[in-house]
């Protein structure tokens, strides 16, 4: 597998969503993007604004602290603790309506679920961006997305000095970039009794292919089932013409999982910098042997990562399954600018800061061990 450098990557990005604009690609990533300038490398930013409709969660923040939280009540069943909760849950909505938290430039922001940046940012390259940043959009809070120390000590102590502070985001889990046969032996044969299934079941994998119409379709219905129908609506809406662009551009590296003929799991993995994650996968909920393809293809994303010696951003989500399998969690943040904002904006991202630190962060600790 050869990923295109950090570079080519951006520039294909940046001519796909010109070229077909994400009303074709992403009907819920609507917003204002582009490239940015960041030391000698370019990344993309989105630029969104306060709106009634519901966006993806990856450009808003209103989608990622209030219409999640609604939706995760709804997923639990709370019922009648749902109505106690639900006051103060419109209350932290209020508060980000009076910050105006979706009035926002985020910088490396793809709009997918997990941002992984470019090696060797300086912290002068930072201080220099988002001065640029600032200056051109004053009434903007400054944003950047999907910060962890395991993977970006240096990008946060840099962001850090530029005045952003750090707002918790998720729990993430890492994996090693060594070879499967190096991990430790409980770990390693979980890996390879998942990756055997393949053979035993008559299944085949074929990877790096450039998607035709009907395939891109079928993928797009995969992704679509378990991360739109699954986890949640308010994830990205990609089209079959995003997965056959994506492809066609190598922006992502698609692996097709096929019983006979058919297409039953899909993976399609971005790598910058020798970092590798996972944006789209998906399988046939209706297939014989559903319960074991999340397996399989965790599998395939262990040995392509071994195999080309990638770390791994696994995201969040299943993570006692990625634990067993040589998982470590780290915590994510985005790091928020504030203080070229007026006192009231400032004081609701305050609060909003506080309640995602103070609240949201132990409690995601507390039902993830």
């Amino acid at each position: 597998m050869e990923p295109l450098p950090h570079t080519e990557l951006v520039r294909e990005w940046g001519e796909m969503v010109r070229q077909h604009g994400w009303a074709n690609l992403a009907d819920n990533l609507d917003c204002e993007s582009g490239l940015l300038a960041l030391g000698d490398k370019q990344v993309p930013y989105t630029k969104n604004r306060m709106t009634k409709e519901t966006l993806c969660y990856t450009i808003s923040t209103v989608t990622h602290n209030y219409h999640y939280l609604k939706e995760e009540m709804d997923i639990v069943g709370l019922r009648f603790s749902k109505l106690m909760l639900m006051p103060p849950v419109w209350l932290f909505g209020l508060c980000l309506r009076f910050a105006k938290v979706d009035q926002a430039f985020a910088i490396n922001n793809f709009g997918l679920s997990t941002n992984l940046f470019p090696k060797g940012l300086s912290a002068d390259e930072w201080k220099e961006a988002v001065g640029r940043v600032q200056k051109a959009n004053p009434k903007h809070a400054i944003l950047v997305r999907s910060v962890n120390r395991g993977l970006n000590a240096s990008d946060y102590d840099a962001l850090t000095e530029c005045g952003f502070k750090p707002m918790f985001a998720r729990n993430v889990l890492l994996f090693p970039f060594k070879p499967i046969e190096t991990y430790p032996r409980v770990k390693r044969r979980q890996i390879l009794r998942d990756e055997h299934l393949v053979k035993k079941l008559g299944f085949t994998w074929r990877s790096g292919v450039k998607l035709d119409e009907e395939q891109a379709a079928r993928v797009a219905e995969l992704y679509n089932r378990l991360y739109l129908g699954k986890y949640s609506k308010n994830n990205p809406r990609f089209t079959p013409l995003f997965h056959a662009q994506c492809a066609s551009r190598s922006i992502l590296h698609y692996q097709l999982l096929l019983d006979g003929d058919h297409i039953i799991g899909v993976l399609g993995m971005k790598v910058v910098d020798g970092v590798a994650t996972m944006p789209v996968l998906g399988y046939d909920f209706d297939h014989p042997q559903a319960h074991v393809l999340y397996r399989i293809l965790t599998a395939k994303i262990a040995r392509t990562c071994s195999d080309n010696n990638f770390q791994r951003h696994a995201s969040s989500g299943a993570n006692k399954f990625k634990k067993l399998r040589g998982g470590v969690t780290n915590e994510e943040f985005t790091m928020v600018k504030t203080s070229h904002l007026s006192w009231w904006r400032r004081l609701n991202w305050g609060l909003i800061r506080f309640i995602a630190q103070k609240i949201g962060r132990p409690l995601t600790h507390k039902f993830e061990t």
